[in-house]
């Protein structure tokens, strides 16, 4: 008999175990829909906002695009309509999208117009937040509104937030307008919290190099940057094309520092001349190979650029005999440089390209190859071309067929 209650006891204990676990599973199931509901809802919600938001600074770019290069009394009559019509967020990003791109009274206009209509302290509003995001994009927008209040609160936040993040966005702003003063604090945020990423130093030495380059050039004379810091500080100006920059190239390639040298002759190739070409002729005998290379590069852009004319025939042989020496050098990127620099020297270097693709030097046959497949030939010479890659193989006869192809001689 005590066998039996116990079984009937085990029984019923497990049928109330099963219930409770299948009434837990059926909770769980209900949750689960419930939140998979709610997530396709907000999707769909979220998807509707991005939809509409689109469509209303679309409307709001239309309408006010006419109004931008008017009167001010018409843009802010203009605003003030698309604002009722758009609102106010919509006219707002598109009109300090506009102040970004635009300079001189207009950006003016559009400042005032943004200070009128409470954009500016709305953004002032999201740099005094708790949270990191919301401050970093108040200080993109007030870098974008410009002006004398926004200017205040990011030179503050440039030198005084806790938050990296946030110090690099207002630096960012602060040199939106090339303004002294608001340059000067950028500068020495940017010094006293100098970004571990090289992309980040970068892009501040560009950003500067745009819109101040000769306080830039005043940083690197003041010999506070290290010498890497001072490479990248001198590409920027280069690439900017800081004409006033070009002494301190030329001072660089004089470094005991192969990879400073090789910047100097970079930036050199970019601002200099028919005086500075000797000198990166030299560089083509330098002991470090990125300096050989980028002396090679460097020549290519300057008779590329057209920016000096024919040289001599003194110099165009020792440009050519050196080019061409290079041609087996022990690192690809020399002479790939030098066979582009080759096609760019006239006459004689495509006769030393042709004798190099002809030799048996496989290094230096490669890169003729390359650089006469992007050359611009005449029908002989393709067909001379087209026969030595032919005899050289598959690959080569491809590289060949490439220029052909750029030359529109066959069907691609």
């Amino acid at each position: 008999m005590g066998d039996i209650d116990l079984i009937s006891s085990s029984y019923a204990l497990t049928k109330q175990g099963v219930f409770v676990v299948a009434m837990a599973v059926l909770v769980l199931l209900a949750f689960a829909i419930l939140l998979s509901v709610v997530v396709l809802v907000h999707h769909l919600w979220s998807d509707r906002e991005r939809r509409v938001n689109r469509e209303r600074f679309e409307g709001a770019a239309t309408f006010l695009a006419p109004y931008l290069v008017t009167t001010e009394e018409e843009l802010s009559a203009a605003v003030a309509r698309a604002r009722a019509k758009f609102g106010d967020r919509a006219v707002g990003l598109v009109l300090r999208r506009a102040r970004f791109d635009l300079k001189g009274e207009v950006a003016s206009r559009i400042t005032e117009c943004l200070l009128e209509m409470g954009a500016v302290n709305e953004l002032i509003r999201e740099t005094k937040s708790r949270r990191d995001w919301r401050r970093v994009g108040g200080a993109r927008g007030l870098g974008e509104c410009g002006g004398e209040k926004s200017r205040t609160v990011l030179m503050d936040l440039a030198m005084n937030d806790p938050v990296g993040d946030v110090r690099r966005a207002a630096r960012e702003g602060l040199l939106t307008e090339g303004h002294a003063q608001a340059t000067q604090v950028a500068i020495d945020s940017f010094l006293q919290d100098l970004p571990r990423r090289a992309g980040w130093r970068r892009s501040f030495y560009a950003r500067l190099a745009s819109v101040a380059s000769a306080d830039l050039l005043d940083l690197i004379r003041s010999r506070q940057l290290s010498s890497g810091e001072e490479k990248l500080a001198l590409e920027a100006l280069g690439d900017a094309g800081a004409a006033a920059a070009l002494p301190l190239a030329i001072a660089a390639t004089r470094s005991r520092e192969p990879e400073l040298r090789a910047t100097g002759i970079r930036v050199a190739g970019k601002l200099g001349g028919e005086v500075e070409f000797p000198l990166l002729l030299r560089s083509l005998e330098d002991d470090a190979w990125f300096v050989r290379a980028a002396g090679a590069r460097a020549i290519e852009w300057m008779l590329g650029s057209r920016r000096i004319a024919a040289p001599d025939p003194a110099t165009q042989r020792d440009a050519t005999t050196l080019l061409g020496t290079r041609l087996d050098d022990g690192s690809w990127w020399v002479r790939a440089n030098a066979a582009r620099a080759l096609s760019r020297a006239g006459e004689e270097g495509i006769v030393v390209l042709f004798a190099a693709a002809e030799g048996r030097d496989r290094y230096a046959r490669d890169a003729a190859l390359a650089a006469l497949a992007m050359a611009s030939l005449d029908p002989v010479r393709m067909a001379r071309l087209r026969e030595i890659a032919g005899a050289g193989g598959a690959t080569e006869a491809a590289a060949v067929r490439a220029a052909a192809v750029r030359a529109r001689e066959v069907p691609a």
